[in-house]
């Protein structure tokens, strides 16, 4: 009698795990190319209702063949999780399910990092496990050195070394301007845009901020970065701005995705994004209306060649190479978001010239034309 009770037991016990809510999310890539390490992202209203998930009760992702994935719950700088984000790869064409469901999540080793660096006269950096970009502070500017343009690090490890360099070069071991094998700080930024960034246009001049005044973490990893800067009033002519940005990494990328808030007493500006051009150098450029700028460094004889681009989905009015930048123009209304993306690669590192970056830069393009399909069912 035990024997059978035992037994009755065992079966329920396996019925009611096999009976176990969860969640299916098809992901379909329409594209005709392959898609890999891409960041799918669901919104977590729908997964929590479907789950009748309690307080601090924690869930897994699976892929396709039953392994646990790395996710992170995306809060936006709220008091609530607004959507949950994990990596996909598929083939072209490819459709795959994957398994959203309660349970204890494996250890992953975060992908993405960033902080405020105090010790470095308040830099904020910010880093995946590809590349790692960084702005100035208030610090700096007490200083009298004064940029709000973005810089650039060029990584060739997928370990995250923003503590590491700047722990190293501050205290005389190793600077992070000469590579010792992960990679190295040999951008310039001064006095312009660097890498990227977004100012508003006056005439015949572009009008730059100054240094961010503070700073916000919205997300912080394991595979999304999520920074907010503001930045204290400035004149663009015969107006005062003021300017907000949201700038975000996800892991496997080489490129931020940065949003710019800009208000000002009238409505309308014209704003110019765009990448700081090296002096009397050639120009080796690329440019597309429909929304791709980019620009290769001149090369460095021990150090290799940065390669650096924008993309906004939504085209350029015009593009210029003019107040030593390569720029594109568009109009701005007051108080909306102006969002784009940005960042860089590196000749010692997945990209072996300027035509493989751009092809980065297009697919990329596509990529953001047409999101991945993902249906929660």
């Amino acid at each position: 009698m035990r024997k059978i009770f035992y037994l009755f037991i065992s079966v329920l016990l396996i019925a009611c795990s096999g009976n176990q809510k969860q969640v299916l999310v098809s992901v379909e890539n329409l594209s005709t190319f392959d898609r890999q390490n891409e960041i799918a992202e669901v919104q977590w209203t729908v997964i929590k209702q479907q789950l009748s998930l309690i307080d601090n009760q924690t869930i897994i992702v699976i892929d396709d063949v039953g392994q646990q994935l790395p996710f992170q719950l995306i809060t936006n700088g709220t008091d609530s999780v607004e959507a949950i984000i994990f990596p996909v790869s598929l083939n072209s064409l490819e459709k795959k399910t994957y398994r959203i469901k309660a349970g204890e999540p494996q250890n992953f080793s975060p992908m993405v990092f960033g902080r405020l660096v105090p010790e470095r006269k308040d830099d904020f950096a910010w880093e995946n496990n590809r590349v790692a970009f960084r702005v100035y502070g208030p610090a700096l500017q007490a200083t009298g050195e004064i940029s709000n343009g973005m810089d650039f690090w060029a990584k060739k490890t997928d370990s995250l070394i923003i503590d590491k360099w700047y722990k190293n070069d501050l205290s005389g071991v190793a600077s992070y301007h000469q590579d010792h094998g992960e990679g190295l700080d040999f951008y310039k930024v001064g006095r312009t845009l660097g890498l990227g960034m977004t100012a508003p246009v006056n005439s015949d001049s572009l009008c730059l901020g100054q240094n961010f005044t503070s700073t916000e973490i919205l997300d912080n990893g394991p595979l999304r970065i999520t920074i907010k800067l503001s930045y204290a009033p400035y004149e663009a002519g015969e107006k005062t701005v003021s300017e907000t940005r949201v700038i975000s990494l996800d892991a496997y990328n080489q490129l931020n995705k940065v949003t710019n808030v800009f208000e000002t007493d009238t409505a309308g500006l014209t704003l110019a994004t765009g990448i700081v051009i090296v002096k009397d150098s050639p120009e080796v450029i690329y440019g597309d209306n429909s929304g791709i700028i980019a620009y290769e460094v001149p090369a460095d004889s021990l150090n290799g060649t940065i390669f650096t681009g924008v993309i906004n989905a939504k085209g350029f009015e015009s593009i210029k190479s003019i107040y030593g930048h390569y720029l594109g123009f568009n109009s701005y209304t007051a108080g909306t978001e102006y969002t784009y993306y940005a960042g860089g690669g590196w000749s010692k590192s997945g990209f072996s010239n300027f035509d493989e970056w751009t092809n980065y830069l297009k697919k990329q393009k596509e990529k953001i034309d047409n999101p991945l399909k993902i249906t929660v069912e």
